[in-house]
């Protein structure tokens, strides 16, 4: 469409029109052909549509294997993604336990606090990790208990030795999480999942349990989205 033809359809001045097409251009959500001078959808949109399939397709993947974790663990169960620099719950199923924990699908946190998120820091690439807690103000950060970058960056190597994380009490106050990476058919960690519960709850006997089974079905889940077990980090 032509700047004329849309600021007819917006019943906006065309000033205004064209001054907000320039802005969209720089960021790519909308294109001009140098020729007829429209315009057109760009490929940034393109780019956020298939980022929003991808967390449709993983949820609508991971639910029955998230009903299985709930059913053996008799925990919270948590699917984690990964948007820019925080970690985002896009599903959850409640544990049916009197105490519990119940977190909002929604909630965002850096990818450094809690396990569901610095799982799918621990397989993001070195120069991606180092560039995320370059800049972090260690003394605001919304943990409960203090981080660094030298503990995340040790933690990091323990989580892809064992291949899950474990924190407890850094986003809630005595609560334990245990999270395990999910995959993509590109071998890239798109995800995680993640069992939670009140620490007390959390034995030693109960984590080995809980970690090969979150570790179990996060596997299912990568499988089913195509992973070949092709990961290489770097």
């Amino acid at each position: 469409m032509s700047v004329t033809e849309i600021s007819r359809e917006l019943g906006m001045p065309v000033q205004s029109v064209h001054r907000i097409l320039n802005s969209l251009s720089r960021h790519g959500f909308v294109a001009q052909n140098k020729k007829t001078k429209k315009y057109k959808l760009g490929l940034c949109v393109m780019k956020y549509g298939f980022l929003m399939w991808d967390s449709l397709m993983l949820r609508s993947l991971a639910r029955p294997f998230m009903e299985e974790l709930s059913q053996k663990t008799k925990e919270s169960v948590y699917l984690a993604t990964r948007e820019n620099t925080e970690g985002v719950y896009i599903d959850s199923i409640d544990s049916p336990q009197m105490l519990k924990i119940s977190e909002p699908i929604g909630l965002r946190l850096p990818l450094f606090v809690g396990a569901s998120n610095r799982v799918i820091l621990a397989y993001l690439s070195k120069k991606v990790q180092d560039t995320l807690l370059m800049n972090v103000d260690w003394d605001k950060t919304p943990s409960l208990i203090r981080l660094s970058a030298d503990y995340i960056m040790k933690d990091l190597e323990v989580i892809r030795a064992r291949g899950y994380a474990m924190t407890s009490g850094e986003a809630t106050e005595g609560t334990t999480g245990i999270g395990a990476p999910i995959f993509s058919f590109e071998n890239t960690v798109i995800g995680s999942l993640n069992v939670a519960g009140p620490s007390l709850r959390f034995t030693p006997e109960k984590i080995e349990t809980y970690a090969y089974q979150v570790k179990k079905y996060a596997d299912l889940i990568s499988k089913e989205l195509g992973y070949r077990n092709k990961y290489r980090w770097s």
